[in-house]
């Protein structure tokens, strides 16, 4: 029941990504609490280590907009795309060197913030090369969530440590398979542009 309400009321439009994660809080909150499964003891335990996965996350991702702030001011980005425009190489090449780019700029900084960060100067240069728009922003998407989790930062393997307390090692053994289905999914969108672009365009 709790499953349908977020993920229903969250695809139907109810609530937002964030406010279905608190519904869904809640109502596991409640239903413990009807059920006698959790008391004082154990609902302040819960509150400390939330705590303490949300500061970790969010000095992850302060220090990522930090360094995104310093990238900004070096101009590296405008750099980067200049250079990336001028090389006299086909389209599809050049889309692997931006690619590329968002993949490894993902794995330093926050994907939000590598996104907010860097799509105003690349988006142009996609557009100037003949790409579709919702293309583009399909497989950026799918790129930064490689970006996420692949070394040397991977925000998304360190949160699944700090709540399993389990080794980095066991955690990519488990990612793994997960990993490999989004770069398959992102050379297939890469090879058969239809793939992101036909429900879009039909309706």
């Amino acid at each position: 029941m709790i499953f349908i309400v977020t993920v229903g009321g969250l695809l139907g439009g109810f609530f937002t990504p964030t406010e279905a994660g608190s519904v869904g809080a809640i109502a596991v909150l409640l239903l413990t609490f009807l059920k006698r499964d959790l008391d004082f003891k154990g609902f302040a335990k819960s509150v400390r280590e939330s705590l303490r996965m949300g500061c970790m996350v969010l000095m992850l991702i302060g220090g990522s907009a930090v360094l995104g702030y310093f990238v900004i001011i070096s101009k590296i980005p405008s750099v980067v795309a200049a250079w990336t425009l001028s090389l006299p190489l086909p389209s599809y090449v050049i889309m692997i060197v931006i690619l590329l780019i968002y993949l490894i700029g993902g794995s330093f900084v926050d994907d939000i913030a590598f996104m907010i960060l860097a799509t105003p100067i690349f988006f142009p240069v996609a557009m100037k090369l003949g790409y579709d728009p919702i293309w583009f922003s399909i497989v950026i998407g799918v790129t930064l969530m490689i970006g996420v989790i692949v070394p040397p930062v991977a925000v998304a393997v360190f949160i699944v440590k700090n709540i399993t307390q389990e080794p980095i090692g066991r955690i990519y053994k488990g990612v793994l398979p997960f990993l490999i289905t989004l770069v398959l999914c992102l050379v297939l969108l890469f090879v058969f542009p239809p793939l992101a672009t036909y429900l879009p365009h039909k309706f």
